[in-house]
């Protein structure tokens, strides 16, 4: 048996040296000599090139999470410079979308969401956080300094606003005041997960089974963060603060005045009681019997009575609460963020995991296998989330790197190197192509960039291989003979249909946004929300501003097996049932994107057959064959009688984008068939796929 420490994720990352290969025309860089040589040594070859109008498409869904427009594909395909491949990578990777595309990566790993989940799932404000992340990965900020502002940007030295709006990664977990200690487990898990790639929560009720993880050491990890806890940070610009404290001041204003008269009523109430009885004939029975109480024999609930009685009747008082009522209704929600605050809690091991037992009292440390946490400035005994955020990401670490290097290959390659990309432990086998892990990871240390190792990764051969099955010569080479075909992910497939559209808005950042949704989801919730619907521009931001209900998603999340909310999701699935091809036909924002595009496609051009081109070309980014022409004619003519026999089924198919017949010269039961077309073509299986 092989020792826990020599397991093959535990032993120091080295890069290895090329390694040859026979056909020295197919690599690009470096990656493709370790993809070459193991497929020359099981007697395979690559796969082909892929076209490039399939080749610019996969770039632009991996890269930016968005299709590629008619001329951009054009402009590609006719560019015949031995670089024009290379160059469209570099602009693509400078485009701000690229922090949206993997931003949304990210935010899977910090489950993310827009409320605090359990039964009452109440709304929490930290889209600040989300903005952070774009904005990172769009500057390309180094990864170290990524990780550690994520862990402890609250405690670096000098923190700046931006380093407090980084620690909010923790601050996602889910959270319910009665059962705190659940959020402080959810972010030790999520640091193993995320960052390590180790089952650490196997650790919570006893020494891991297989992994070198004491229950000791969990808790020595628990005691980073049982001692911080997510707290409102105040980002609002210096007017709006300027205008909640005058507010607030006039609310103290009228409070003061308000208790005035309230003291007023409890110094004089004999007198008031007295002077009410007098009016005896006109006093409610019930008043008037605490009334005739002697002053001597009264309870403190009698007199708590009388006093509500005086107050209820006094007309300065109303009207100072009148106005206090109409003052706090004009206070504005200051513009806030949740981060991590150190309030320093001492931590026990949980007997058997349970929280109501307390063990032995344990300070901050991490696991002995790995290195040690050192830092000059602090002792062992006083270490901080910091220093755990050095620890995670110092060179000596082997877990950390080839995590990140795994997870950054399978979204580019849609399948791992190690197939478990959350549990690296040692029950997890051997990677499919060690020396390939290992020379990322080296990569990933050495660059210290997201870009870099993406940028690597895009401009080799082996990405750029042809994803067609009839290229597999075996079924244990799929990992590198030939690309995947992988689904686009539920918050790509809505930023496709909405950008072949014309329809989709490319903001960056701010307030996350409430699309169409059908009525009656977040019907029966312990705690009642709301979905107003965004108007305008909102209407049709990127997916990933979509407002995330924990209990009750959009339900086009769980349709298309959209990130788990209550831990970190380091991988989606992808199911194929029948409901989807449903939801893609009938959800409300399919069906106006395809109503859209239908319009688009008409007023484009005046004949069918350009029409179809032009089709073709804006959602799938290639021509139509033949064949295709003449079932999309067929289609239209089919359509066309059905909706000339049902005028109001044209209204519905048309609906908000309805041409002018008199000016377009074409009529509404020509759109509606164009629009049944539109959303056929929405629905191939080539739409909704990265090729």
């Amino acid at each position: 048996d092989v020792k826990q420490t020599e397991h093959w994720a535990f032993t120091p990352i080295r890069n290895p040296e090329l390694l040859p290969v026979n056909d020295r025309s197919w690599p690009h860089n470096s990656v493709d000599h370790f993809v070459l040589s193991l497929l020359e040594q099981a007697n395979l070859n690559p796969a082909p090139r892929a076209p490039n109008h399939q080749l610019i498409r996969r770039l632009f869904f991996d890269l930016l999470g968005v299709p590629p427009t008619v001329v951009e594909v054009a402009e590609f395909e006719s560019d015949t410079s031995p670089d024009a491949y290379e160059q469209m990578v570099e602009r693509l990777l400078a485009d701000p979308k690229f922090g949206e595309r993997w931003g949304r990566h990210w935010l899977d790993l910090a489950r993310y969401a827009d409320s605090g989940g359990y039964e009452a799932d109440l709304p929490r404000k930290i889209w600040h956080y989300r903005d952070w992340v774009i904005q990172a990965i769009n500057h390309d900020k180094p990864i170290t300094k990524f990780v550690i502002e994520q862990i402890g940007g609250d405690l670096l030295p000098d923190a700046t606003v931006e380093n407090r709006v980084a620690s909010g990664f923790h601050c996602n977990a889910m959270l319910d005041g009665g059962v705190r200690e659940q959020a402080v487990l959810d972010r030790v898990n999520s640091t193993g997960a995320v960052f390590l790639g180790l089952t650490l929560e196997c650790a919570q009720c006893h020494d891991h089974k297989t992994d070198p993880i004491s229950q000791k050491e969990y808790y020595q990890l628990y005691s980073f963060f049982h001692g911080a806890s997510a707290v409102p940070l105040d980002l609002s610009p210096q007017e709006l603060k300027d205008q909640i404290a005058e507010i607030d001041q006039q609310i103290a204003s009228l409070n003061e005045q308000i208790a005035k008269v309230d003291q007023t009523i409890q110094d004089s109430l004999d007198g008031l009681v007295e002077s009410e009885i007098k009016k005896r004939e006109v006093v409610d029975r019930a008043i008037l019997a605490l009334l005739e109480i002697p002053a001597e024999d009264r309870s403190e609930a009698d007199v708590s009575q009388l006093v509500s009685f005086f107050q209820s009747a006094d007309q300065q008082r109303n009207m100072l609460k009148l106005r206090l009522e109409e003052i706090q209704k004009q206070r504005p929600e200051p513009e806030t963020t949740l981060v991590l605050s150190q309030d320093n809690r001492k931590t026990h091991i949980f007997v058997r995991g349970d929280p109501r037992q307390l063990g032995e009292e344990v300070t901050a440390g991490t696991p002995a296998f790995l290195h040690s946490i050192q830092n000059n400035s602090l002792s062992e005994q006083n270490q901080n989330r910091e220093t755990l955020g050095e620890w995670i990401v110092a060179r000596e670490n082997p877990l950390f790197a080839r995590v990140m290097a795994n997870r950054i290959w399978l979204r580019l390659m849609g399948k791992a190197i190690v197939e478990s990309e959350d549990d690296f432990g040692i029950q997890t086998a051997r990677p499919r192509h060690v020396l390939l892990l290992d020379h990322l990871a080296t990569l990933l240390q050495q660059q210290d960039s997201f870009k870099s190792i993406i940028r690597t990764i895009v401009l080799s051969s082996t990405y750029r291989q042809s994803s067609h099955f009839g290229y597999r010569e075996s079924e244990g080479a799929n990992l590198f003979q030939g690309q995947q075909r992988i689904r686009l992910e539920v918050e790509a497939l809505r930023d496709n249909a909405l950008a072949v559209a014309g329809l989709l808005q490319n903001r960056i950042g701010g307030p996350s946004v409430f699309p169409p949704q059908q009525d009656g989801i977040l019907d029966f919730r312990a705690t009642p929300a709301v979905w107003i619907e965004s108007q305008g521009a909102d209407r049709y931001r990127r997916g990933m501003y979509t407002y995330i209900w924990r209990l009750t998603p959009h339900p086009m999340t769980a349709i298309f097996d959209g990130p788990e909310l209550t831990t970190s999701c380091t991988r989606r699935t992808r199911s194929n049932v029948a409901l989807q091809s449903l939801a893609l036909l009938n959800d409300p924002m399919f069906v106006e994107a395809a109503q859209a595009l239908a319009k688009r496609v008409l007023i484009a051009h005046d004949e069918t057959d350009k029409r179809i081109t032009f089709l073709f070309a804006i959602s799938l980014s290639r021509a139509a064959s033949s064949q295709e022409r003449v079932i999309v004619q067929q289609l239209l003519a089919e359509q066309l009688v059905f909706f000339k026999e049902d005028d109001r089924a044209a209204v519905l198919a048309v609906g908000d984008y309805g041409l002018d017949e008199a000016e377009s010269g074409i009529n509404r039961q020509e759109q509606a068939a164009w629009v049944a077309v539109c959303r056929t073509i929405m629905n191939l299986d080539e739409f909704i796929m990265r090729e």
